[in-house]
């Protein structure tokens, strides 16, 4: 009986080593730096010269309420 919980019990670390592996190989981390390397610059302060980017902002566009 003893036996029988200890193999499950490796079987489910087993198990649980792979799908971390899995992860960390195919995941969605992968632009992380892989060895803890601060590769990212830090963030710039908004200076008072600098102007907000609207080149991706759509038009503003007006709408008047027209009675029927």
């Amino acid at each position: 009986m003893f036996l029988g919980l200890l193999r499950t019990v490796v079987y489910i670390v087993g198990v649980w080593f792979i799908w971390r592996w899995l992860d960390g190989a195919f995941g969605g981390r992968r632009n992380a730096p892989r060895f803890g390397g601060a590769s990212q610059p830090p963030p710039q302060s908004k200076g008072k010269g600098r102007r907000a980017d609207d080149s991706k902002e759509g038009e503003y566009i007006d709408f008047e309420e027209v009675k029927d």
